[in-house]
């Protein structure tokens, strides 16, 4: 077991520095069921991980046709799913849940191409989207490496279409890593913008964070403060909720210890411009927990007045790896403030 794991974590290291094959095609997915897994496949009676509840979750099982998912959003009403692929591929279909509303399945899965946007000081790959975020008025934004930059998109029959609009890029944006750019990014309410850079595996807690406007012309409309992560973890998602706070999810690998991810909730008075913000971590998945390179996030009002939080993996394409699409609920008691250091 140990080598399958020291194997597989360096194999995932690898995927996550050198990227991944672009596949161009485009249209309806296989019908290739989901598969139910459990939190913790030796212990099905573990149902919690810190302060969220588990409420289901999904292998997607065609990984060589649907894998390698970044960014998430999911329907208010929890019916659909949409994910970016880091090959420039939007990947959406519907949810369904048991009789308890648990996660049961997904399907109808849909894929297609994005529009991309043509510049001439653009270098290698263009199509490498990491981050999605809904507008409230239907458009979409999303983040891309490589060639750091975010587009708009239009709104469309349930993914981005049309011809992009580039937005002002945030000041040093251009100086982040190649494989390491902006894969968190959210829309705060009132139509204000979070994006964080995800940086290098370098062991440096603090990554550059902005804050913007959706209406945002200028790179000068962008606000530098800076976000703080665990140790050895990264931001590759994050998600607003109603009360402008935002959960950030973070991911760790290591050889010997594989995949981690953790969820923190950053409270709104701390998103300042000039703050460093380090938010309160909600929970943690490590083995022998269901855990992956998890980069997308997003959340929904619940029934019963609790945050449904949805994740997603990136599998790489690597057959070591899997797809996984997981749901907990967070009470609303479970969230804390968190003061922000200037």
């Amino acid at each position: 077991m140990r080598k399958r794991l020291l194997l597989a974590s360096c194999l995932a290291a690898l995927a996550i520095a050198g990227g991944c094959a672009v596949l161009a095609d485009s249209g309806r997915g296989p019908s290739a069921p989901s598969i139910p897994v459990r939190l913790d496949p030796e212990r099905p009676a573990v149902a919690e991980v810190g302060a969220l509840k588990f409420r289901g979750a999904l292998e997607l099982s065609d990984n060589a046709v649907y894998g390698g998912l970044s960014g998430l959003w999911v329907s208010p009403d929890g019916g659909r799913f949409l994910a970016v692929s880091d090959t420039g591929r939007t990947v959406n279909g519907r949810l369904s849940y048991d009789g308890a509303g648990f996660l049961a399945a997904a399907s109808d899965i849909a894929i297609h191409a994005l529009p991309l946007d043509d510049d001439p000081a653009y270098r290698g790959r263009r199509n490498d989207s990491e981050e999605i975020a809904r507008l409230p008025n239907g458009a979409w934004l999303v983040s891309f490496e490589r060639n750091h930059r975010i587009l708009r998109y239009t709104g469309g029959l349930g993914h981005p279409e049309g011809a992009p609009v580039r937005l002002p890029t945030p000041p040093g944006l251009e100086d982040a890593p190649p494989n390491g750019g902006i894969e968190a990014l959210t829309v705060l309410p009132g139509g204000g913008l979070l994006a964080i850079e995800e940086g290098d595996d370098d062991g440096v807690r603090e990554r550059p964070a902005w804050l913007g406007d959706t209406r945002i012309e200028s790179r000068a409309d962008w606000h530098r403060l800076t976000y703080r992560a665990a140790p050895r973890f990264r931001p590759t998602g994050a998600a607003a909720l109603p009360d402008g706070s935002v959960l950030v999810l973070e991911r760790r690998v290591s050889l010997l210890g594989g995949w981690a991810a953790r969820i923190v909730h950053v409270p709104a008075d701390s998103l300042q411009p000039g703050a460093i913000v380090e938010g309160v971590e909600l929970a943690r998945l490590e083995p022998p927990l269901l855990v992956d390179n998890f980069e997308g996030i997003a959340v929904r009002p619940g029934a019963a007045g609790e945050t449904l939080v949805y994740i997603v993996s990136d599998d790489n394409r690597s057959p070591l790896q899997r797809t996984y699409l997981a749901m907990f609920s967070l009470p609303e008691s479970a969230l804390r403030p968190t003061v922000a250091r200037r």
